[in-house]
């Protein structure tokens, strides 16, 4: 009898220790359910900032409730943009028989279970708030009745105790008809702030202190400078990074890099970065006027801005996110007739891109950057030349020489400006 109790114990502690990694087996899989979508083209593009100007989550009151349609399509392009940045996940949105079908693959790191992570969720058309049909992770299917808790816990943990309810309330209705899905949304107060929080805490692009040291040392420079009619930003690339070298000897040289870009960005590029940061300046710094309109690239300011700007956008928002605002910038300056469409500042902005990526690449990378920024004497050991390709151009005008940015000709011509940027050491 003894040895009965002593098996059953043993097979009940089988299932207590088996049941969960056999359903964690079913969970995770070899192969994603999705693929990751193509390129985003322009005109999806502009129907996605149509679709934001439309329901800016900044104009909407939390005293009333809004009426938000959009198309698959549109909500797919807008989920290709924000996932940008994150290359491990692939997102979708489809029409399904009983709502609206979402869909996840997440690819994992290296385990003994499986390389992917495949979620799928179904929402019900309902009048009465936000209703989950069906949710599997997997091959496994999650419980209706835990489907909510699960959620609310994931939200509490991730926007903040208490939040969860306050967003899930929100949704009051669903609907879908053909293509378009209608959700009838109240936004909680303090909404967009509590979201930016949480994304600052979950993805910290650098420490506010660290970033504070490189914008500190970059005004100190920028007041030696104040009196010359014309300063390649090497002069102040060559301080920083020798700055970026010495903390390094103690520290972490990708941080250290990616600070020293940070402030750049936040000094020449667009001081609205620092909501990705955190507190970077003084309330005096910020009201400070900085005269920069001296410092150039190429012998051109503008270049300076597009430079850090996308440098920016690569390092809060990904490599492809950065590239197309890029291209989508000279699309609307062309059919704005202002600048025109110009591959200078593609080539500006592409370079900025390259350059943010591998000076935070890794260890080996980042120290290279540092060794050859800290002794740079010239901006050509990491600013080609570019005023030479075609610029100013019309909508009409770029339609007439290069039909589209699928055609060969355009595509030479952003080669032409990768090999440009390749014949530099550094970022190969």
């Amino acid at each position: 009898m003894g040895c009965l109790f002593r098996l059953s114990g043993l097979f009940f502690l089988a299932v207590l220790i088996g049941l969960p990694i056999a359903i964690a087996m079913k969970a995770v899989q070899d192969k994603p359910t999705l693929k990751r979508p193509e390129s985003i083209n322009l005109q999806d593009l502009k129907n996605a900032q149509q679709l934001a100007k439309r329901f800016d989550p900044r104009l909407m009151s939390s005293d009333k409730v809004t009426e938000i349609r959009a198309t698959t399509r549109e909500l797919n392009t807008v989920l290709k943009g924000a996932m940008a940045s994150v290359p491990n996940v692939v997102t979708t949105v489809k029409v399904a028989r009983f709502g609206i079908l979402i869909g996840m693959s997440v690819e994992l790191p290296d385990n003994p279970l499986g390389r992917y992570l495949n979620i799928r969720t179904v929402i019900a058309s309902s009048s009465r708030g936000l209703q989950f049909y069906r949710l599997y992770v997997g091959g496994v299917e999650i419980p209706q009745q835990l489907i909510e808790p699960v959620l609310r816990y994931a939200l509490d943990e991730i926007v903040g105790q208490g939040k969860a309810d306050l967003i899930l309330k929100s949704v009051r209705s669903v609907k879908v008809l053909g293509p378009t899905i209608y959700v009838r949304f109240q936004p909680p107060a303090n909404l967009l702030k509590d979201i930016k929080t949480a994304a600052r805490n979950q993805m910290p692009v650098s420490s506010p202190d660290v970033v504070k040291l490189y914008y500190g040392l970059i005004e100190k420079l920028a007041a030696q400078h104040s009196s010359e009619r014309r300063v390649s930003l090497t002069e102040f690339m060559r301080p920083l990074f020798k700055l970026a070298e010495k903390r390094s000897a103690s520290g972490d040289p990708i941080n250290e890099n990616r600070a020293a870009i940070l402030a750049l960005v936040l000094y020449f590029g667009d001081d609205r970065f620092e909501r990705f940061i955190g507190d970077v300046r003084t309330a005096q710094q910020k009201s400070k006027r900085r005269r920069i309109s001296h410092i150039r690239l190429n012998g051109r300011h503008d270049f300076v801005k597009h430079f850090a700007i996308s440098a920016g956008l690569t390092l809060t928002g990904g490599e492809k996110t950065a590239n197309t605002i890029g291209v989508l910038k000279e699309v609307k300056d062309a059919a704005n007739k202002r600048s025109g469409f110009s591959f200078t500042d593609i080539g500006a902005d592409r370079i900025g891109v390259r350059f943010a990526k591998k000076a935070t690449e890794n260890r080996k990378k980042a120290l290279e950057f540092q060794q050859v920024l800290a002794t740079a004497s010239s901006e050509r050991r990491f600013f080609p030349t570019f005023t030479d390709l075609p610029q100013g151009m019309t909508t009409a005008q770029f339609q007439s020489r290069y039909r589209n940015v699928k055609s060969k000709k355009y595509k030479d011509e952003m080669a032409k400006i990768d090999r440009r940027i390749d014949a530099i050491g550094m970022y190969r």
